[in-house]
């Protein structure tokens, strides 16, 4: 088999669609479907159904497909080990992280990092949490930033522990509960009872987020549906409806300013949860990529990148 072929016809896979994966692999679009008719033809059988949702991997397809992943991963993999063990800092870092807080971190660690290995190059994709996990499983990332709460972890990854923060509850400081906060809420984070809010809107943050889970078991244990105002995909978004004095919302321990026109509560029950970076169980980490940790570890626990 030809790696390159099999990684033709990965792309497929992934893409559903061979226009779409023969303008992500720079092929033209009869070129790529050339490659599909002839080891279809090589096999004597089908792997891909063409329907008008696209293209969907026969049985025949399913069994090829399974094969090659494992090759191109086994490629994958032996690339890594041998730059490694060579002390070759090339290579590329595939890196998954939110658009936010990440992208944050990222453009204050790669500086220093590409410092010390300029040549490592990286392949970033900005997800939520919940996609990162399928992005790791499927093998098209190497190393993500996630969090979990309690010990809700997939047993498939491992997890790197960076920094445990708190959810926070944000009101208003022009709001009649806000005295309720006392003195440097930023820091204390007082608890407030969810009830007292129950003829309140709020502004959330999106389903698609871990967060949005801790959020709807508060209010689940204060016996309420919130109503709401609208929900957001992006925490800056909802943390400036609080500073704009619009309505209470929930977000992460690390987005709290204690300058903001804004108090700071904690709510039964007291949920927190824990940044880490994770990658597949069994993933040989090169140098670089622990060096890459290493960075993201001291940043998110605001220490000198040193």
């Amino acid at each position: 088999m030809d790696i390159h072929q099999i990684e033709n016809i990965i792309a497929i896979e992934r893409e559903q669609s061979i226009l779409k994966a023969s303008q992500k692999l720079f092929l033209t679009q009869s070129a790529l479907n050339q490659q599909l008719l002839r080891l279809e033809k090589e096999l004597g059988t089908r792997l891909f159904e063409r329907r008008k949702t696209g293209m969907i991997p026969t049985f025949a397809g399913r069994i090829y497909l399974a094969t090659a992943h494992q090759m191109v991963d086994m490629k994958k993999e032996t690339y890594k080990i041998i730059h490694d063990i060579s002390e070759e800092n090339t290579g590329e870092i595939s890196l998954a992280y939110t658009p936010e807080r990440g992208s944050l971190m990222f453009s204050y660690v790669y500086p220093v990092f590409h410092q010390k290995y300029p040549n490592v190059t990286f392949r970033i994709q900005e997800a939520r949490v919940k996609k990162m996990e399928q992005l790791l499983l499927k093998k098209e990332v190497t190393l993500a930033g996630l969090t979990y709460s309690g010990s809700f972890k997939n047993p498939d990854l491992e997890y790197l522990d960076m920094a445990e923060e708190l959810m926070v509850l944000g009101l208003p400081k022009s709001h009649p509960l806000a005295y309720l906060a006392g003195e440097r809420s930023w820091e204390t984070f007082p608890q407030l009872d969810l009830k007292l809010l129950r003829n309140e809107c709020f502004t959330l943050i999106s389903k698609e987020t871990r967060m949005r889970d801790m959020i709807n078991l508060a209010f689940e244990q204060a016996g309420f549906h919130p109503k709401i105002l609208f929900e957001s995909t992006s925490t800056l978004t909802v943390v400036n409806m609080v500073k704009n004095q619009v309505c209470p919302a929930f977000f992460p321990q690390s987005y709290v300013e204690a300058n903001a026109p804004i108090v700071y509560f904690s709510v039964s029950p007291r949920q927190s949860w824990m940044r880490c970076m994770a990658y597949l169980k069994g993933t040989y980490l090169t140098r670089p990529e622990k060096a890459f940790l290493r960075l993201c570890t001291l940043y998110t626990q605001g220490k000198p990148l040193v």
